[in-house]
């Protein structure tokens, strides 16, 4: 039977990292490739706008970084991109949805009691960013979408037809949980080609992390980009990374640790692992190696059980077995199509255009616009 025990680097109390372990940006993974193929197909085609929906926890809100970060490179020219969150619903009115997107678009000047001088001014410093950018095309990537109400919607479409009528593009991206998936199918029951035709000519779900691709998403954490000082194994264990070791090679001890932890609980699907929680095992492995002062090289599938237990993913891995949306089988949407169909991707693909670590977002571009 193998011990827990692990031989340590050295004698003596650990010393924990000065900083976070893991990075704070985005690290590329599959189901961000999938994602951002399917953006740039969708404006290369010159839809105006597309739905992704997921489970929560499953990295969509970082993702959503990743695009903005990346977005412009991929389709090969010029995209001015906002951010924006719905927080969840409240009794808002019309007014105060357009103050709140202008401030998360960088315009301060929000003190007015006329929504049409507000209106105007968040079109104005969307055009004016558009404008020093050198863009035609604006992505207006919604996040936290399943909390749009229907005047929401309606105030959308006004920014979409006046940004047309100052001959820019825009595309909308709508990113939120299944039930924005749910709404997308409503609208065709329901024959609402209005919100169909400008919001989900295609959805897409966007996935948890399969795990036989562990290996490449770990290795972004190892990123030399900003230095060896950067990355998560130099963090952890200077030594051993001065002997080669990097987070990557945790990668099957992670992936026997989930499916053993699945297999308890009876689950013979192929679980896919959200960010969260595989954020959470890997820190909760590094952490080990760190304040028991292991050689990362001999860590032991016996300490990846206990660590992926110690994220509670398995408190939760049935819910997104139940779900749907987070094991190995399901097909992703298709152009043209809303919920299921056979995906325009393999189900498994290897790094292609996108980055494979996003810099931070600057979110809003603080320093707009001065409040009046």
């Amino acid at each position: 039977m193998e011990s827990s025990k692990s031989p340590p680097e050295a004698s003596g109390p650990a010393s924990l990292p000065s900083v976070d372990i893991l990075d704070d940006a985005a690290v590329w993974t599959p189901e961000i490739e999938y994602l951002v193929q399917a953006v740039v197909e969708q404006i290369r085609l010159d839809q105006p706008g597309m739905i992704v929906n997921g489970p929560q926890r499953n990295g969509k809100s970082r993702a959503c970084g990743y695009v903005e970060a990346v977005l412009a490179d991929c389709v090969g020219y010029p995209v001015t991109t906002f951010t924006w969150t719905i927080p969840e619903a409240v009794a808002a009115t019309t007014r105060v949805f357009i103050q709140e997107r202008m401030l998360q678009s960088g315009c301060n000047a929000i003190g007015h009691r006329d929504l049409a001088v507000l209106r105007n001014r968040l079109i104005n410093h969307m055009t004016e960013r558009a404008t020093a950018d050198g863009a035609k095309r604006i992505v207006i990537i919604v996040d936290e979408a399943q909390n749009l109400g229907r005047n929401d919607y309606g105030a959308l479409v006004f920014i979409f037809n006046e940004l047309e009528r100052r001959r820019l593009r825009p595309f909308f991206l709508l990113v939120g949980q299944p039930e924005l998936g749910k709404l997308s199918q409503q609208w065709v029951t329901e024959d609402a080609q209005q919100m169909v035709g400008r919001f989900s000519t295609r959805t897409h779900d966007y996935l948890g992390i399969r795990l036989d691709d562990l290996e490449v998403v770990l290795a972004g954490f190892d990123d030399e980009e900003d230095g060896p000082e950067a990355t998560a194994a130099f963090r952890t264990a200077p030594t051993a990374y001065a002997e080669g070791w990097r987070v990557q090679q945790l990668a099957p001890m992670m992936r026997d640790a989930v499916r053993r932890v699945a297999a308890a609980q009876n689950v013979q699907e192929d679980v896919r692992l959200p960010m969260q929680y595989l954020r959470a095992c890997l820190l909760s492995m590094l952490y080990r190696i760190v304040q028991r002062r292991m050689r990362p090289q001999v860590f032991q599938l016996s300490d990846a059980i206990d660590c992926v237990k110690s994220s509670n993913f398995g408190k939760v891995l049935q819910y997104y077995v139940r779900t749907g949306v987070g094991t190995g089988g399901e097909l992703r949407g298709t152009p043209g199509t809303v919920g299921g169909g056979a995906s325009a991707f393999s189900e498994h693909i290897e790094p292609g255009s996108c980055p494979r670590r996003a810099t931070r977002v600057e979110r809003g571009r603080p320093g707009g616009e001065a409040a009046t």
